[in-house]
């Protein structure tokens, strides 16, 4: 979240954000909208090609004889035009006569304000011309215009490639001067100049007074051309000293006493605007080229205010160049409404139409600024964090594409309707884009952990390589099992009964999970698999895979593999009942090799995962001789297939219960480099025992195994020959068949 908020702060105060925002969010937002109406308060006469050639004048503008611009204020003028700005520079010295015309026409109808051009020069020293800096040089029409005019105004604009989005109403590197628009509105709003000091006059009596002789002072006097832009610097200061004093006006103009009509409402409102307004706004702009209603320099000259065929009444007229191509002029503005295609700019006499038509409407774009901006972009940045953080991570392409909707929906409706633009694309494609993705990687770290928590809990449960099958889909549980090569360790605890009466659950519970952490470790250590635990009896598996056909070395490994888990279980399993001697769990091991069915068994809603085959029963019932001969480890002779490093010995073949054919089975003893521990004379002797035996000397076989009186295996077998010494047998069999009891 706090990622979030400093990243849409960042790049929103920054460079790149604001291009982002102006150039791509807003001219979408345009785009989107689409064109407006055609305001009725705004023209542009034209100076164009077509006007030029039915006049018989020059391609460019600033060389057409003044005179016929004096006969273009007069006609608008008795058309009705409220005022009218010039968007060309009068800076160059003309025919006296034709200047002359222009500036008796700008006298008598007391309605024109020309334009200033601002021009940017390096500040050079002049002992050693280093430049140190840049100088503003306001260039100004000459004297003889500048004084017949109402007032002079610039009205600075970027070129290409600059994008124009907004416009200036106040220059503050020269003093705060307004800018043409804004004179525009003032000179336009003049007659409600009268009616603007009444309602200053019922909060403020001397203040009223003071600004009346101004007003009437700069008015009358022509020769004071700044007349219209003292006027609007005087009321700027007088609001921005009493920003109260306008609300209390504007709050006055909303009551509906019916003191003025709706329209010295709207221009009072318009003039208390500009003088509230920031120094710059960003243009409401109408469409594109020819969005504000034009007229032809020509077709004013010829038209007749009696019988009139163009409609400039009640209009504030602006004069300037203003055509679709101009190759010459090149007069053209880059705007969010260019055609790139066609190359088609928007002039700048139309964009300062659009501008003043902005200030009079009262529709230019607004902003969001300092810390409302900031307050946008937290609660953005805390809303999309709780979301998508808390949300569902299935459903979280879902929810970023709604919030992007839904919030684009706000900025949408709100441009539309109101004209105020909030915060687009650092939202969506900065904020949104990075939060979504930083919450996707964090819920993907969640998933991962857990299944890495859920596969560690299973894995105490089933198979490494089982657990990840089953995390690729559950078709596995169901699917049919998989023939292996294997090696089964059926192990069974002694003493189990006895204790499970004495302990009370929760320690029998402790005790049976030390015992089988100490037995299983080393059938881990050594590629062994858990498989079943059922009480004091758990089963182990080596087994390979079909994917893969195991190669006798492969097979050799596993066997070794086993056969040292046996081992190393055993031995961890004695010092575990040493270090506790009254809960000791003495345990027999049983070992069978052979091919198995690996899978899950069950039906419904339960399944097991087991291996399935006949070694798993042999291997059970391996163990369960143990018992009879009081050994620890017994294996069938197929385990010992292949295998070296061992000490073993034969126990002979044994019929086990439940099975039609018997198995030989060898005790394993321990390792050979573990020799010295081992009582190899009573291994010799049992062997040879075991050889007379099997011919049936059983008088001899019985001296050699009564001779190991500690020895299970050979009291087995003493046993057994003292019977048939007295009872010979009566069939001739060498295997040993056990019933069940």
């Amino acid at each position: 979240m706090l990622l979030m908020m400093a990243l849409g702060i960042g790049t929103a105060l920054s460079p790149f954000g604001r291009w982002l925002e102006e150039d791509v969010g807003l001219s979408f937002l345009f785009k989107l909208r689409g064109k407006l109406p055609t305001p009725d308060n705004v023209a542009v006469i034209s100076i164009d090609q077509i006007s030029a050639r039915q006049l018989g004048l020059p391609a460019k503008p600033r060389k057409w004889p003044r005179h016929y611009h004096g006969k273009l204020v007069k006609q608008l003028a008795a058309h009705g035009a409220t005022a009218i700005g010039f968007d060309i520079i009068f800076d160059e010295q003309r025919d006296p006569a034709d200047n002359q015309q222009f500036a008796d026409a700008m006298h008598q109808t007391n309605k024109v304000i020309l334009f200033q051009y601002i021009r940017q020069e390096d500040a050079k020293d002049k002992l050693n011309g280093i430049t140190q800096g840049r100088i503003i040089k306001l260039i100004t029409p000459i004297p003889v215009l500048a004084d017949s005019a109402q007032g002079l105004s610039p009205f600075p604009l970027p070129k290409a490639p600059a994008k124009v989005n907004h416009f200036s109403l106040y220059k503050e590197n020269l003093g705060d001067m307004p800018t043409l628009p804004v004179t525009m509105l003032q000179l336009h709003a003049r007659p409600v100049h009268a009616e603007l000091i009444g309602l200053i006059n019922r909060f403020e009596p001397e203040l009223a007074q003071e600004l009346r002789q101004t007003m009437s002072s700069d008015i009358s006097d022509v020769k004071r051309h700044h007349g219209i832009q003292h006027i609007t610097i005087q009321f700027r200061q007088l609001f921005s000293g009493r920003p109260e004093l306008a609300d209390k006006l504007k709050h006055t103009l909303s009551l509906p006493d019916g003191a003025y009509t709706d329209h010295q409402i709207k221009l009072l409102r318009a003039l208390l605007n500009i003088y509230t307004a920031p120094d710059y706004l960003y243009l409401n702009y109408y469409g594109s080229f020819g969005s504000i209603t034009t007229i032809p320099y020509h077709q004013v000259l010829a038209s007749d205010p009696a019988n009139p065929s163009i409609d400039v009444k009640g209009k504030a007229v602006f004069v300037g160049f203003s055509e679709q191509f101009q190759p010459e002029q090149k007069d053209g503005f880059y705007t969010v409404f260019t055609n790139e295609d066609s190359g088609s700019d928007i002039s700048g006499v139309e964009i300062i139409a659009t501008a003043f038509s902005n200030l009079l409407e009262q529709n230019a774009i607004r902003v969001p600024k300092g810390k409302w901006e900031i307050a946008i972009l937290l609660a953005w940045a805390f809303l999309i964090s709780m979301l998508l953080r808390f949300g569902s991570a299935i459903l979280q392409i879902p929810v970023t594409i709604m919030l992007a909707l839904g919030y684009s929906g706000v900025v949408y409706y709100s441009f539309v309707e109101f004209h105020f633009w909030l915060p687009f694309v650092t939202p969506i494609a900065v904020q949104l884009l990075f939060a979504s993705l930083l919450t996707f990687l964090w819920k993907y770290h969640l998933i991962k952990r857990e299944r890495q928590h859920i596969r560690e809990a299973f894995g105490y449960h089933l198979p490494v390589n089982v657990v990840d099958q089953l995390a690729k889909g559950v078709d596995h549980v169901t699917s049919p099992g998989e023939k292996v090569h294997g090696i089964v360790m059926a192990t069974d605890a002694q003493q189990y009964t006895t204790l499970s009466e004495k302990l009370d659950p929760d320690k029998l519970h402790s005790l049976m999970n030390a015992y089988y952490e100490t037995l299983f470790k080393p059938i881990r250590q050594h590629n062994g698999i858990v498989s079943d635990v059922v009480g004091d009896a758990a089963m182990a598996i080596w087994a390979s895979s079909t994917r893969k056909k195991p190669t006798d070395n492969d097979k050799t490994l596993q066997h070794q593999q086993a056969c040292h888990a046996a081992l190393n279980a055993l031995h961890a399993v004695q010092q575990f009942n040493q270090a506790k001697p009254e809960h000791a769990l003495p345990t027999r091991l049983g070992l069978d090799s052979g091919e198995i069915v690996m899978g899950h068994v069950g039906a419904l809603d339960h399944y097991e995962y087991r291996a399935i085959g006949d070694i798993v029963n042999t291997a059970s019932r391996i163990e369960g001789v143990n018992k009879i001969l009081g050994t620890h480890i017994i294996v069938s002779e197929a385990v010992l297939k292949g295998t070296n490093g061992f000490i073993t010995r034969e126990l002979g073949r044994f019929k086990l219960v439940g099975k039609s054919a018997p198995t030989r089975l060898y005790e394993l003893v321990g390792l050979i480099e573990d020799s010295a521990k081992i009582d190899h004379d009573l291994l010799d002797t049992f062997s040879k025992g075991l050889s007379l035996y099997q011919s049936q000397q059983w008088q001899a076989a019985y001296t050699c195994f009564n001779a190991n009186e500690a020895d299970g295996p050979s009291q087995f077998y003493a046993e057994r020959c003292k019977q048939y010494i007295s009872t010979p047998p009566t069939e001739n069999s060498d295997y040993i068949a056990l019933s069940k009891k």
